[in-house]
């Protein structure tokens, strides 16, 4: 789930970065498969994912299009994808604000929890857009994570997390933490119709790598030192690891909000 080369600062090479995203994975999956369905992804479609990370959606892709189908599954890091290359599913290196687009006739361009690392979204998203054929679906799924500062009522909490979002912002060359709310106006902008949206969130709860704790907790140490260099203290921010590996931890999980239209016919 990845952007762009020079912006995003998580790395395939990282340790922890396949739990990171696994649990990130099995936060988002269930929704996902639901706009999928809804869409009418079946036997034979052409699509694209965008910023795939470890490969779920691709893999539910390829499984959903068939023999008769194409998932192209793109990322500005390749290494937990290039295992999952088949006949259905090919895998690219891409970014989406730096390289052409990767073809103009899909049936699906899906983009999930990457527009939002990207310097110029309008621009991505008209790029998107381009891929698809006429009457093509464009499905962008982007956090709205103003629930994280709340911290389960754990002022200790709050203060890190909100913390953290500065840092990813600063560190992600413009990161939109918020950007949920405004890529409606962006699809809009770029021109694509039958516009429609739906948000979804659920209760994070420390340990439970299925509600995203696993996501939120390697966020955070990726990013520990350079918290305590801005002025967190120390203790404070392994407070925070130490709650979100806690079960009596819960808070309010990241509003994913989706927005979906077509490229005009």
């Amino acid at each position: 789930m990845t952007a762009t080369a020079s912006t995003y600062v998580f790395d395939d090479a990282w340790s922890d970065e396949r739990v990171r995203i696994g649990s990130l994975e099995a936060m988002l999956d269930p929704g996902t498969a639901g706009l999928l369905d809804a869409l009418g992804v079946g036997p034979g479609w052409r699509c694209l994912e965008v910023g795939a990370g470890a490969g779920s959606v691709a893999r539910r892709l390829a499984e959903r299009v068939g023999p008769g189908g194409h998932v192209l599954a793109t990322d500005v890091q390749t290494a937990f994808l290039e295992p999952l290359a088949s006949a259905v599913l090919e895998v690219r290196r891409h970014d989406v604000c730096a390289d052409d687009p990767p073809g103009e006739d899909f049936d699906l361009v899906h983009v999930r929890w990457t527009l939002h690392w990207v310097a110029d979204r309008p621009e991505a998203v008209r790029r998107l857009l381009r891929c698809l054929r006429p009457g093509g679906w464009l499905l962008a799924e982007e956090p709205l994570c103003v629930s994280l500062v709340l911290g389960g009522d754990d002022a200790v909490v709050a203060r890190v997390l909100g913390a953290a979002l500065d840092l990813l912002a600063e560190l992600g060359g413009g990161m939109d933490p918020l950007y949920g709310q405004r890529m409606y106006a962006d699809l809009a902008a770029a021109g694509a119709v039958d516009l429609a949206s739906a948000g979804r969130t659920h209760m994070l709860r420390g340990g439970d790598p299925a509600t995203g704790a696993a996501w939120l907790r390697f966020t955070v140490a990726k990013v520990r030192d350079a918290l305590v260099e801005r002025g967190a203290a120390p203790a404070d921010v392994d407070h925070v690891l130490d709650r979100l590996d806690d079960p009596a931890f819960v808070t309010v999980a990241p509003t994913t909000m989706a927005v979906w239209g077509r490229r005009p016919a």
